[in-house]
């Protein structure tokens, strides 16, 4: 049966009180668990471990979302078909209803950002396991009630929630801005989350005066938050922004009480690997592969999840041993690519890289979007304040190009050309919002 207090006691001790040998060994035994269920009871896993030590897990093959969406009936441990759960999403879709649950579990599709959204399948049991390590580890404020307005393309009845001292209510990105404000002015939340996008358009609405709330902390999630729509959030709304990082896979990371983004130890297991499978040190980026210790109806064991993160070498002053997310950086395919000077090979650059470049460069810049069309070309949209003359337009090509000159320089790469587009970039809060493309492949993980 289950004991609340005592999971409450287990969460709590787990990420004030153990070291690293503490956290090793706990995950070395969740995931010797998961292996022996996911081959007895999922029929996908018994063939795709066929003929591999099941002791050696840095050597089990990885899962990513082809091989999950194309395996998802056999997969799944309770017997539901892809083409069911995919019906079912669809019609959520097209009725914007996403209260119901479906024979029992909580199957939604997942947001997606190139258009091969995939299925976010858990029982009851297991949303209501992620909800409780929200609620007991997320530092909110001390107030006599939370009163928290939910921002998000889809929502899943797991995440609903009308208690005596936490109240969570949706609102939709998918109704106009004002529709939205005027919802917002409504509830009066004294917490506010949802992507940096939502949340930049909401900081104008604070400023011009229309959007009325002052919530105590804003929370961002499902989108790279960049430095400079942190400062313009926390700025406009006079509080502090924190991050959480979960996918569909996994719930992976919470904020502590300063603020620091910790990886879930004791639910979920992060590997931090370069593009040769190896694990990189901590302060050096590495992409990321998840494996959930809760999830259980559809397993997730070394599952390649195409972002791009660094965890950060020194300890939190928190005193938790959980590793820390120093940045979050995107997508690997919002990771611009160099060509280098001495050769044909590419050198990847950061997209903070890129992003800094661009607002850095001028206070006339409303709204940008950079894509890579190739090693040696980059388009950089640009959405300028009203009335901007054709001089400052001049001013800013001209600092974009050094600020870039120097960006690929420092990584011995050559400058691409750039064309510029000038031009009304407004965001569809349907899609995630991706400020840098690449629109070549180059799969650093295969």
């Amino acid at each position: 049966m289950f004991n609340l207090l005592r999971f409450l006691w287990r969460v709590n001790n787990r990420f004030k009180r153990w070291d690293e040998d503490d956290i090793k060994e706990y995950q070395r035994k969740q995931t010797d668990k998961l292996i022996k269920f996911a081959v007895k009871k999922s029929k996908f896993y018994s063939t795709f471990y066929k003929g591999h030590d099941l002791t050696d897990f840095s050597n089990l093959p990885f899962m990513n979302k082809q091989l999950f969406m194309d395996n998802f009936t056999q997969l799944n441990t309770v017997g539901l078909t892809r083409e069911e759960c995919i019906n079912h999403c669809l019609e959520k879709e097209q009725s914007r209803d996403f209260s119901e649950y479906y024979k029992g579990y909580l199957v939604g599709m997942s947001t997606g950002t190139s258009g091969n959204r995939g299925i976010e399948f858990v029982s009851k049991m297991e949303a209501f396991l992620m909800q409780l390590l929200v609620f007991f580890r997320f530092p909110f404020p001390k107030t006599r009630k939370i009163h928290l307005a939910f921002i998000l393309r889809v929502f899943s009845p797991g995440f609903g929630h009308n208690g005596v001292k936490i109240r969570i209510t949706y609102v939709s990105p998918l109704d106009t801005i004002e529709t939205i404000v005027k919802k917002l002015n409504t509830l009066n939340p004294n917490l506010l989350s949802g992507p940096p996008s939502v949340l930049h358009v909401l900081a104008r609405a604070k400023k011009d005066g229309s959007l009325k709330v002052s919530p105590l902390l804003i929370i961002s999630y499902g989108e790279v938050l960049s430095s400079n729509v942190k400062k313009i959030i926390e700025k406009d709304f006079n509080c502090s922004v924190v991050e959480v990082y979960k996918s569909s896979e996994s719930f992976i990371a919470l904020p502590c009480k300063h603020g620091k983004l910790h990886v879930n130890e004791d639910t979920t297991l992060i590997e931090v690997l370069d593009k040769n499978h190896q694990p990189v040190k901590p302060g050096k980026p590495g992409f990321v592969v998840v494996t959930d210790f809760i999830k259980r109806k559809t397993p997730i064991i070394r599952y390649k999840l195409n972002d791009l993160i660094t965890i950060d070498p020194q300890p939190c002053s928190c005193g938790s041993n959980f590793r820390v997310i120093k940045q979050v950086h995107g997508r690997a395919d919002d990771i611009i690519l160099g060509k280098k000077i001495n050769g044909d090979e590419l050198q990847f650059i950061l997209p903070d890289y890129i992003r800094r470049s661009i607002i850095s460069s001028s206070e006339h810049i409303e709204e940008y979007n950079v894509i890579q069309t190739s090693p040696v070309n980059l388009i950089i949209k640009l959405q300028l304040v009203t009335d901007v003359k054709e001089q400052i337009k001049e001013e800013i090509e001209k600092t974009i190009q050094q600020n870039l000159e120097n960006i690929f320089a420092k990584h011995e790469s050559e400058v691409p050309e750039l064309e510029y587009l000038y031009v009304s970039l407004k965001q569809d809060f349907d899609k995630k919002l991706r400020r840098i493309q690449r629109n070549f492949e180059e799969d650093f993980l295969n």
